[in-house]
């Protein structure tokens, strides 16, 4: 062989061609040990969960009042998130950018959020510099800034952003598809638009501030290097001194009303694609057949392997990817499945979610859930369990995930047995029992004037007409919403 010949590179030969068709064997998974949780009241009134994780020099801190979306004022939808979010913008003494070289210097961050139904704030840290971090998120807490031109700065910041959603399919469902699941008329329904930003005053900020950020009811979680000794003198600084008080109680929720129609239509002409949103309720986060609901909704379209996305990515070539989840709220569960598709294969992804939806409701045992689909995701939610535990901010979010669905704080000491114990059975009976076709809606956005690929060839808004008119996909008819949820009257 020439000099030149040994210097190029060899091909790999494997003498076991089916080698190369085998996929690598998981090994066994590894022991586990969940780090523990103390829990106890602090003299403010606050409840604290606390979780000590010494191996690292770093804190997690996570305040949660209640409030929240839920309770924004009818015509103001956005109140909370905007009022959390202008916490971080600077105290009385620092400004928005002394604010942030603060933070900076100690690498450390404070951050606001907002969800349905709760708010708060959250603080990370390294264990020398919790001292100085910790004074600034009590001032962030007790003294904001509330500068007008701060706010007037985020309010147009964030009406931009609504204008700039309505240019994407994926965005425009997103921001509807609870209105039409829940109603415009329940608090999850509720649209942030621009209209109800630019309602929002800077004295509504104060005035949310005193209301709902109070010691009373609230909930403090913690991981990190710290201990409860540590955690109660930090809550009894003189930065707190006089914090005091409890929110009033959060509106009762109504019943959630779905609304009236099967095919819910958004016009965004333009669009090369579109996206399709399949949704319908499902059973709460507490019912006792949880984790069969959980291998149900990984099968359905948890991940790349689920048979949503070998159907529409795979198979049809309709789509880069296609989901579908149980997902949940303190008092409510969903089923949603979504997919961006080829907007001339708009109909047809609609038809095929719906088949599969229904191949695994009907229970019967060509279609059931197979024992390989089910051992895969066992071992995928088994063998990902450290890794939900993998970061102070990681654990934090898993131990106030528990608290807020109201589950035992022992809930992950018996989570691997009772994923393992989940047999087919137990997964079609779910299905029977939560997957509910019949009752769900559909959100599509796209171009109306699209053609499809069917054999007239109708436009997209077209072709939705008739598939509703045929039931094909159930009763109910088509209804199209503008960009902010509201029906369109032709």
């Amino acid at each position: 062989m020439s000099e030149q010949e040994r210097a190029r590179p060899q091909a790999l030969v494997f003498p076991d061609e089916a080698f190369r068709a085998r996929p690598p064997v998981a090994g066994p998974p590894r022991p586990f040990h969940l780090p523990a949780m103390a829990t106890f009241d602090l003299a403010c009134g606050v409840t604290a969960y606390l979780v000590e994780q010494h191996a690292l020099p770093i804190v997690s801190m996570d305040l949660s009042f209640a409030g929240g979306a839920a309770a924004d004022p009818v015509g103001k939808e956005g109140l909370a998130s905007v009022c959390m979010a202008m916490l971080t913008e600077g105290t009385r003494e620092l400004d928005k950018l002394a604010y942030t070289e603060r933070l900076a210097d100690t690498a450390s961050s404070i951050g606001g959020y907002a969800s349905d139904d709760s708010v708060g704030l959250t603080l990370s840290s390294l264990g020398k510099h919790l001292a100085s971090t910790f004074a600034l998120f009590a001032d962030t807490l007790r003294a904001p800034g509330f500068r007008r031109s701060d706010f007037e700065r985020l309010v147009k910041r964030r009406i931009e952003g609504v204008r700039q959603a309505k240019g994407s399919p994926a965005s425009v469902a997103g921001r509807i598809a609870d209105a039409v699941l829940y109603g415009p008329a329940h608090p999850y329904g509720a649209v942030v638009t621009e209209a109800s930003l630019a309602a929002i005053t800077l004295e509504d900020c104060e005035a949310f501030a005193r209301t709902w950020l109070v010691p009373g009811r609230a909930r403090l979680f913690v991981v990190g290097d710290l201990t409860e000794a540590q955690v109660r003198a930090c809550f009894e600084a003189r930065e707190l001194a006089g914090w005091a008080g409890a929110p009033p109680q959060p509106p009762a929720l109504a019943e959630p009303r779905t609304m009236a129609g099967r095919i819910f239509f958004v016009d965004l002409p333009g669009a090369t694609q579109s996206t399709v949103s399949y949704l319908q309720h499902g059973p709460p986060r507490t019912a006792p057949d949880y984790f069969a609901t959980a291998m149900l909704g990984a099968v359905l379209g948890g991940g790349f392997t689920s048979r949503l996305n070998m159907n529409l990515r795979e198979a049809k070539g309709y789509s880069y990817g296609a989901r579908g989840q149980f997902s949940y709220t303190r008092a409510y569960g969903a089923l949603t499945a979504s997919a961006p598709v080829a907007g001339d294969a708009t109909v047809l992804s609609i038809l095929e979610i719906d088949r599969e939806i229904k191949r695994l409701a009907g229970g019967t045992a060509d279609h059931a859930v197979t024992g390989d689909e089910l051992e895969r995701e066992k071992l995928g939610a088994v063998l990902g369990l450290p890794g939900r535990f993998a970061t102070a901010q990681a654990a934090l979010g898993q131990y106030r995930g528990l608290v807020y669905y109201g589950l035992p704080l022992d809930y992950f000491a018996s989570y691997v047995e009772r994923v393992r114990a989940v047999s087919v059975g137990d997964v079609t009976a779910s299905a029977v029992r939560h997957l509910r076709p019949a009752d769900a809606v559909y959100v599509v956005v796209g171009s109306g004037d699209t053609p499809q690929r069917l054999a007239n060839s109708p436009s997209l808004r077209d072709a939705l007409g008739e598939l509703a008119a045929r039931g094909d996909v159930g009763a109910g008819g088509l209804v199209e919403l503008d960009s902010d949820g509201r029906p369109i009257s032709h």
